[in-house]
């Protein structure tokens, strides 16, 4: 069973949590021994970016920027970062010692040529739409 935890100051924690394992069924990592650790943060990520991920086959931390962007900007950055989770447990995307994708060193691929980044962008919003809880309500 996969185990979630989640940092940061969240008015709706609980939704975030349905939606982590809406997220994580969808991606059929639900099922894996693993630990993913999502944190909210105040404070800028690394190159401006809205969400991050980093990790191994066995655990993933995923960031997420609040400040400057809605709740359902951070729910969609949250599905995008969900789907390299699934790419890190799953062994298709490592980072020791440079970027590698199914095995294959990666690190001269430019951004929009990444082919995790790909496949994120391309599941991203489908995941979203289909496994947020739009009939909640929000705090």
């Amino acid at each position: 069973m996969l185990f979630i935890g989640i940092d940061g100051r969240h008015k709706n924690k609980e939704i975030v949590e349905w939606y982590c394992y809406s997220l994580a069924k969808a991606l059929k990592i639900h099922r894996l021994g693993r630990e993913l650790n999502i944190r909210f943060s105040t404070k800028e990520l690394e190159g401006e970016a809205q969400g991050i991920a980093v990790g191994d086959k066995k655990e993933v931390t995923i960031s997420i920027a609040t400040k400057e962007y809605t709740f359902l900007e951070q729910m969609m950055t949250l599905a995008h970062e969900m789907v390299h989770a699934k790419q890190f447990f799953r062994n298709e995307l490592t980072c020791e010692g440079g970027f590698a994708w199914k095995g294959r060193s990666a690190d001269n691929y430019q951004y929009d040529n990444q082919p995790w980044e790909k496949e994120a962008f391309r599941l991203e919003k489908e995941l979203f739409l289909s496994c947020f809880p739009f009939d909640k309500e929000l705090k």
